[in-house]
């Protein structure tokens, strides 16, 4: 069951701040470059994912191409693998037809040469008998002649009709041996030409079954391997077919992917750029805050320089002359020379503070034009460069101040010790000229006195006008030696004053610097004379009434 109570208020989340009012700048800042790089990261992965699948659509296209001309050649493998068996096939059919045309032709030839074995027999027996005719003929002829040519030869001539009978008999004989065995071997030979034919005929016909088999055979194996070039066609065919879809899926895919990389190019671009832009005006207003600290850093130099040279000055002056009024200057100037210094320092230190400032603005206006173009990039680019010669000008104004805030600080310290070193002087005068008008005051009440008992002596002497004469100068006297005691306490009390409100007021190195005025030294010195003459004309006073 979902908590309804999980998570704040609407009321809470209302008076709750947005983070940017409640988080630091830089902070907001370095989460926005983490951003921006993220984005940047992201298009770039996505431009790689793009590039990837671009290659992986060119891969499948080139498969499917690949697969189709696959596919081809495994049809024309199988076509040429039929017609070559076919042709082998008509090859063995050609050469068994062959084979058993030329067995007929050689039974032919055995039975032609066995009719011509036997027809040569014939002949040869027949022109053997012929010639046993013959010389059956010649022997009757010649004996014949012999019985014609003396009968004396006629046993010669029987004989030799005997022999040539006999020879003749011989003759034919052989001669129908030889017949006979012509005829036998003719008959072999006719017989062994006929088993050959048989044979070459049984030969031919196996070899023309063979061939016939070979040829069934080789028409089966084309066809299984026409069907299988078909098939393995086929499948080419939907392995193409399938890699082609899968070539356009990845295409589109691809498309899709260089898309959203497009878009999340132009949104990091556009990032970029709004980067770009925040980062130049802020180069501008680095360089814009160096260039006004350079300006109060230089305002601030040349006062310190002045004020150091008016402290200088006042110090020589004191040197020259050693008076109360000077050692005040002198420690005014150094007041001043020490303010001034603080002011030189305190804007060296702004300046280089702002330097520091347009040196980051720089690098990060130089950075964001780095990763745009255009117009923006070169502005952004020249900012950032601006910004860091302002600030590399800061630097140096800054060190060039501080260098003069230094010397204005040593010239009111100087200043300073001179005048402390003037006002001791001069108080210890005080003290002495306080310890004199304390004599003074003194000697006034010893001249009191003694006048209070002349007037006391002349009263006795002169009667009541004397008297009241020295009534008067006793109260003259009186009020002289009043005047005289109240001056002098006046300026004991005074000078104990001065020095106690001079410590209090000023730093310790001034601490009785009131006492060295030249009116507190006039009124000492007035004081002093004052008693001194109203001692002098209370003596002359007093001297006047007596006889």
């Amino acid at each position: 069951m979902v908590n309804k109570n999980v998570g704040p208020s609407e009321e809470q989340r209302r008076e709750e701040a947005p983070k940017i009012m409640r988080r630091p700048l830089p902070q907001i800042l370095d989460e926005m470059d983490e951003n921006i790089r993220a984005a940047a990261e992201a298009a770039r992965r996505a431009e790689e994912a793009a590039r990837v699948a671009r290659e992986a659509a060119r891969a499948a296209t080139k498969a499917s191409v690949e697969a189709e001309k696959r596919a081809e050649e495994a049809r024309l493998a199988g076509e040429k693998a039929a017609e070559t068996a076919t042709r082998s096939a008509a090859e063995a059919a050609a050469k068994a037809e062959e084979t058993a045309k030329a067995a007929w032709e050689v039974a032919e030839e055995a039975g032609r040469k066995a009719e011509e074995a036997v027809e040569g027999a014939r002949k040869a027996a027949e022109e053997f008998k012929e010639v046993a005719e013959e010389a059956a003929k010649r022997a009757e002829r010649a004996g014949a002649s012999a019985k014609l040519a003396a009968e004396a030869a006629t046993k010669s001539a029987e004989k030799a009709a005997a022999e040539a009978a006999r020879l003749a008999k011989e003759a034919g004989e052989a001669a129908i041996r030889a017949a006979k065995e012509a005829a036998r071997r003719a008959e072999e030979a006719g017989a062994a030409a006929k088993l050959a034919a048989e044979a070459a005929t049984k030969s031919a016909e196996k070899a023309a079954r063979r061939a016939q088999d070979a040829a069934e055979e080789a028409s089966r194996a084309a066809m299984e391997a026409a069907e299988r070039a078909e098939e393995a066609a086929g499948k080419a065919e939907e392995t193409a077919r399938g890699a082609k879809y899968a070539a356009e899926e990845a295409t589109s895919r691809a498309e899709e992917v260089d898309l959203a990389a497009r878009e999340a190019a132009a949104a990091a671009t556009k990032a970029a750029e709004e980067d770009a832009a925040r980062a130049e005006e802020r180069a501008i207003l680095a360089t814009q805050a160096v260039q006004e600290a350079i300006e109060r850093a230089n305002a601030a130099g040349k006062q310190a320089d002045e004020v150091a040279k008016e402290a200088k000055a006042a110090r020589a002056e004191l040197a020259k002359k050693l008076a109360a009024e000077t050692a005040i200057k002198t420690e005014q100037a150094g007041r001043k020379g020490k303010r001034a210094a603080a002011a030189a320092f305190q804007a060296a230190e702004d300046t280089r503070i702002k330097a520091q400032a347009a040196v980051a603005a720089g690098d990060e206006a130089i950075g964001a034009a780095a990763k745009v173009s255009g117009i923006i990039a070169e502005r952004t680019d020249e900012a950032g460069k601006e910004a860091e010669e302002a600030a590399s000008r800061g630097f140096e104004v800054a060190d060039k101040v501080r260098t003069k805030g230094e010397q204005a600080d040593i010239a009111g310290d100087e200043a300073i010790g001179a005048a402390s070193q003037a006002l001791h002087q001069l108080i210890t005068r005080a003290e002495e000229l306080a310890r004199a008008a304390g004599a003074a005051a003194e000697a006034v009440k010893t001249a009191y006195r003694e006048a209070e008992k002349a007037a006391e002596v002349a009263m006795r002497a002169a009667g009541e006008e004397a008297a009241r004469k020295a009534e008067e100068a006793k109260k003259a006297a009186e009020e002289a030696a009043a005047r005289a005691e109240e001056v002098a306490r006046v300026a004991e009390k005074a000078a104990e004053e001065a020095v106690a409100k001079a410590e209090a007021a000023i730093p310790r190195a001034l601490v009785r610097q009131i006492l060295s005025s030249r009116e507190f030294m006039l009124f000492i010195v007035a004081v002093i004379l004052g008693a001194v003459w109203a001692a002098v004309a209370i003596s002359v006073g007093i001297s006047t009434f007596l006889p």
